[in-house]
């Protein structure tokens, strides 16, 4: 007898009602899914998830009493539950509040639909996201300390350890992530120094329309030169550059960036995290250093692979900081890397490695 798993119990938090009634209907619709409350502000929502410890939240970000900002904070000291950030993508503030967000646990922004044709896209597409948050880590983001720690020995997986000076040559740091992986990349580049020898790229999968936000929040808060990548633009040291959203951000030699929409991918992800690193394993191999982040799914972990057996470093965040295990994991299993660190850590690894800090 096949016994049967409890559905995935969901508390929706928006200060509007129609907004509720959809997102309650959408869900109400899937047989795994189950919506247990409903909170019309960030007060309502700490105090319904402490009574009804719901699977996953989703969280407004504008309401009256107490906003989704202050809420995401107070759910993630009482009772870490995973976050799910609906916002507008119209909204500039709003869009940096989500970021902020999820430096305080949230763990994926998800575009409030504008049109039917939004709320179609997000009645196939929610539900899967649901699942995918519910199986995350909680309580695994929360702000570090911009400290130095001393200089440790790495903790490999596989074949083994690299040894810092291994990465005194690069000058492309390749980073691919997901769920979880706006603060996660984050935490890396702030352990780089001011001035680092190297360019960053960057393919974060984030919902169309959030790249912007994305690279805006992190130039902001990092004080650091962060801009979506334009085709034919050169990846200078020290410049972060993001993918946008339906295209392929690939490095060719010299540093150059193309930009390809319509490069068949081995992926469904466009832009590809595999895509940016098979490009690097092509072009400058030993010039790079590949890291795969936190995220769902397999996208990476091929190109890592290759960018590894072309002469490239790659490292992988460890499971114990991840949000999501999977991305990392895949490539592990693949071979693809032989380091496992908390993005902090590898940052840090990059940092002390450059001569002088990188400057």
């Amino acid at each position: 007898m096949t016994r049967e798993l409890p559905a995935t119990g969901v508390l929706i938090v928006d200060d509007s009602p129609t907004v509720r009634a959809v997102l309650r209907r959408l869900i109400g619709g899937v047989s795994d899914l189950q919506v247990l409350g409903e909170a019309s502000d960030g007060a309502q929502a700490v105090e319904q998830t402490i009574r009804l410890a719901p699977d996953v939240i989703l969280m407004d970000i504008e309401m009256p009493v107490m906003d989704g900002f202050a809420a995401t904070e107070r759910i993630m000291t009482v009772r870490p539950t995973p976050i799910l950030v609906v916002t507008s993508r119209a909204n500039r503030s709003q869009v940096r509040t989500s970021f902020e967000a999820m430096r305080r646990g949230a763990i994926e922004v998800i575009p409030k639909p504008e049109d039917p044709a939004g709320w179609d896209l997000l009645a196939r597409t929610l539900p899967l996201t649901i699942r995918a948050a519910a199986q995350a880590r909680t309580g695994r983001m929360a702000p570090q300390p911009h400290t130095r720690s001393t200089p440790k020995a790495l903790h490999g997986t596989g074949n083994g350890a690299v040894a810092d000076s291994s990465a005194a040559r690069i000058r492309y740091v390749a980073i691919g992530a997901s769920t979880g992986g706006p603060w996660a990349v984050h935490t890396l580049l702030a352990e780089l120094p001011p001035a680092p020898p190297a360019a960053v790229l960057v393919v974060q999968h984030i919902a169309p329309g959030f790249e912007d936000g994305f690279a805006e929040w992190l130039a902001t808060d990092l004080r650091r030169d962060v801009r979506v990548a334009q085709d034919g633009e050169v990846a200078t040291p020290g410049a972060v550059r993001v993918a946008p959203a339906g295209a392929h951000l690939l490095l060719e030699g010299g540093g150059v960036m193309r930009l390809d929409a319509a490069r068949q991918s081995r992926s469904v992800h466009k832009p590809s995290a595999d895509e940016l690193f098979l490009s690097c394993a092509a072009s400058c191999p030993t010039l790079t250093a590949g890291v795969l982040l936190t995220g769902m799914g397999t996208d990476g972990a091929q190109g890592l692979a290759a960018l590894r057996s072309a002469g490239g470093l790659t490292m992988v965040q460890d499971e114990a900081s991840s949000v999501v295990f999977g991305m990392p994991r895949a490539a592990l299993d693949a071979g693809a890397a032989s380091i496992a660190l908390p993005p902090q850590e590898i940052g840090r690894l990059l940092a002390r490695s450059w001569p002088r800090g990188g400057s």
